[in-house]
């Protein structure tokens, strides 16, 4: 079968591996639809993930094959499968925060993934897929885990003002799962013009173009001076992780969903003086069935986040060295 190997530093390669076989609990998947993480991006240019692995989490498939010892699933089953399978055992699986397990299972990280032709994944890490969900959606669960997650995490209330900073994947869907959980307003921060229309059209109550515009300025004269309520960084760049500080109102919150691996030097004394929280979220484990039936109902749109559909084959041409 064919699959993208991850060779180190921006490096990539398509090539025939012998297809897997699913041991005693776990199941065969034959893959329809991956997407390109932006955690799959920043490993193709820094070349963080073990060379040799089998890249590739955000998928839907369809189960080929199914091993002994697995129950309740047979072949022909639509799914998808966790980005993140806990241990179970830790101390943090224990008290309820499966998200920072010391031993957690991660496709396409830790385990072959997703852009292959074929894969084999734990059983219990499987969810089923609505007849709802298109396959190409389900390739979206994932990132939309993640934006419930953050939001989930957040201290935001209904009738509260939001920002995000970032309209990217992440970024759109936490918008909108923001507007979910009563939001009165959600402002957009993006330098991208097609990001930008994209967080218009999502329901976004006004869209910045941080170069053009004064943030803290546009932000001060539509919340009558005071500032956002939340700010959601979705960028994961220092700059956005250094403005999210002095846009948020006092006593605000800033919640840090994107990953920057740079260093960054930010004002803690506005944090102390402002009495600001600032607070981490991580994937969205526990979010992934509230992410399938989100987008059973239609509450939240992704098709429209889908810039465009490769084969494998074309995967670093017209996928990460565009990307990066």
């Amino acid at each position: 079968m064919k699959a993208a190997i991850f060779r180190g530093l921006e490096s990539i390669e398509v090539a025939e591996v012998p297809a897997p076989s699913p041991g005693p609990d776990e199941v065969l998947i034959k893959v329809r639809y991956c997407g390109i993480c932006g955690s799959d991006v920043d490993a193709y240019k820094t070349g963080m993930y073990e060379p040799g692995i089998i890249i590739g989490h955000e998928f839907s498939g369809k189960i080929v094959g199914v091993g002994e010892a697995v129950s309740g699933w047979r072949e022909g089953d639509r799914v998808t499968v966790n980005g993140v399978i806990p241990c179970g055992a830790c101390w943090f699986c224990h008290h309820g925060r499966p998200s920072l397990c010391e031993d957690m299972a991660m496709t396409g990280i830790t385990y072959h993934g997703a852009f292959a032709e074929f894969m084999v994944a734990p059983a219990r890490g499987l969810h089923r897929l609505p007849d709802e969900v298109s396959d190409r959606q389900a390739a979206l669960v994932d990132p939309l885990a993640t934006a419930l997650h953050g939001v989930r995490r957040s201290a935001l209330k209904p009738g509260d003002r939001v920002l995000i900073l970032g309209a990217g994947p992440i970024g759109l869907m936490t918008l909108q799962c923001a507007l979910l959980a009563g939001a009165r307003a959600v402002y957009a921060s993006e330098i991208s013009p097609t990001r930008r229309g994209l967080a218009q059209r999502l329901g976004a109550t006004a869209v910045f173009d941080p170069r053009e515009t004064n943030l803290y300025v546009a932000l001060d004269e539509v919340t009558e001076g005071r500032g956002p309520d939340v700010v959601f960084e979705c960028a994961g760049v220092p700059a956005t992780l250094q403005d999210a500080i002095t846009l948020v109102r006092k006593g605000g919150q800033i919640m840090v969903v994107g990953i920057c691996e740079e260093p960054v030097e930010a004002d803690f004394m506005t944090v102390v003086l402002n009495e600001l929280e600032v607070r981490g979220a991580y994937c969205g484990h526990e979010e992934y069935p509230m992410a399938l039936d989100y987008l059973a109902q239609g509450r939240v749109e992704v098709d429209p986040l889908i810039s465009h559909v490769i084969a494998l084959d074309e995967i670093v041409e017209k996928g990460f060295e565009v990307l990066a």
